[in-house]
């Protein structure tokens, strides 16, 4: 009698247990037969039925016994698992779109360049009253191309983790030398840059003064593009407790609201066609939100359609 319920107890409380674990083990095997396109969705499916019917029939379990804590540990490993492949599967679609904006990007340039050597080639470099005109096209296009792989090498070591070198400068001395360096992008426009600040001329702050020099670049050069002619952009300094606040404004174009979670992402353009004709790699932003991240700050932006765009961040004094 004994032996019957000794067999009947390790088959119903532990054979039946570990049989149904050994099922879920299975069911987290890859079949040889899944092709790669359906192989996220088919598995987070089953993997997701997989969690779900553990966590239904986790009650049959005695809390306190060994089985009972192999069965969290899987329910545990199912959980992960279901995490790594929605990680996966966002990463291989963001790498796909990231890819396809590379080409197009390079796409752009390199067609006009071959266009105005093949038009020079075939009879224009010999056209006085157009060769220069094509070999300026030429030029141009070989700058834009070679802006666009200067921001992707910078945002790859950004993306792994580029090492700062901190030191102590004065920021007020820092900006007017920025905006004097970047003084030919406003003349043609007529733009007019305006530098207010509440802190003094010793006020200093602990950052990588090339990166930051680099933040204020390509935001600048964005206000310049969608502000019109005769425009006003301010640049403004304002202190905080233990931080310098720094802030672009310009009253440009503006950005719509649906467009602004979106901005910093790579290659990202409001309007794509008319952001192509004003030139950039598309990844100015971008840059600048991780060169901000890796000085533990962040970049915030207010924008209105037609009224213009305020980009502010802050550094440690």
């Amino acid at each position: 009698m004994l032996y019957l319920i000794s067999i009947l107890f390790l088959t119903f409380q532990v054979e039946n247990k570990i049989n149904a674990m050994s099922s879920v083990s299975e069911k987290l095997k890859f079949r040889e037969d899944t092709s790669v396109s359906n192989e996220y969705e088919s598995k987070l499916t089953e993997l997701t039925e997989t969690y779900n019917s553990l966590k239904i029939n986790e009650k049959i379990f005695n809390s306190s016994s060994d089985i009972h804590k192999i069965y969290l540990s899987l329910l545990n490993l199912v959980e992960r698992l279901i995490n790594e492949f929605n990680n996966s599967k966002t990463y291989k679609i963001n790498r796909s779109e990231f890819l396809g904006n590379i080409a197009h990007e390079m796409r752009t340039p390199i067609f006009a360049i071959q266009l105005s050597l093949e038009t020079l080639h075939d009879g224009a470099v010999n056209d006085s009253s157009v060769n220069m005109d094509f070999l300026s096209r030429a030029l141009n296009n070989t700058h834009r191309l070679n802006e666009t792989v200067d921001d992707l090498i910078s945002i790859s070591k950004l993306e792994d983790g580029m090492k700062l070198s901190k030191r102590y400068f004065g920021i007020n001395e820092f900006l007017r030398g920025v905006i004097e360096q970047l003084k030919y992008l406003t003349d043609n426009k007529k733009i007019i840059i305006n530098f207010n600040s509440d802190v003094s001329d010793k006020t200093q702050v602990l950052a990588d003064a090339d990166k930051i020099k680099q933040v204020m670049e390509n935001l600048i050069d964005n206000a310049v593009k969608y502000t019109s002619e005769e425009g006003i952009i301010n640049i403004n300094v304002t202190s905080e407790d233990k931080d310098v606040l720094i802030s672009v404004e310009d009253n440009g174009s503006g950005i719509p609201q649906e467009d602004l979670p979106r901005i910093f992402e790579r290659f990202y353009r409001v309007e794509k066609d008319r952001s192509r004709e004003k030139g950039g790699s598309g990844l100015g932003l971008s840059i600048v939100k991780h060169i901000l991240e890796l000085h533990s700050s962040q970049i915030k932006v207010e924008s209105e359609v037609n009224k213009g765009t305020k980009f502010e961040f802050n550094l440690p004094k």
